[in-house]
């Protein structure tokens, strides 16, 4: 029993490392735990490693809360013009 363990928790890790490689090659980052990731999931992140573009890290500029709050008031009073009921949320 123990070595069938041994090949199904490396072959969990191996598919767990190559989806995090993928998924950072994707994104653009880089660092430890991509290289961690590749060296994991090898010998098929090699594939991966051509087959994949390189995308650019993103980065969100968080709106002011002014902003946030006149589009949920507008987003409101739309909905009570339709007819649609509006959600209250009273904490």
């Amino acid at each position: 029993m123990l070595p069938f363990l041994q090949v199904l928790i490396g072959a969990i890790v191996w598919a767990v490392a190559n989806v995090v490689y993928v998924d950072l090659k994707r994104k653009g980052v880089h660092g430890f735990t991509r290289f961690a990731a590749f060296w994991a999931g090898t010998p098929t992140t090699w594939i991966s490693l051509f087959a994949v573009r390189d995308g650019v890290a993103q980065t969100f500029e968080r709106g002011s809360d002014d902003e946030l709050l006149a589009e949920v008031r507008a987003d409101r009073a739309r909905r009570l013009e339709s007819g649609q009921e509006v959600q209250r949320d009273d904490r």
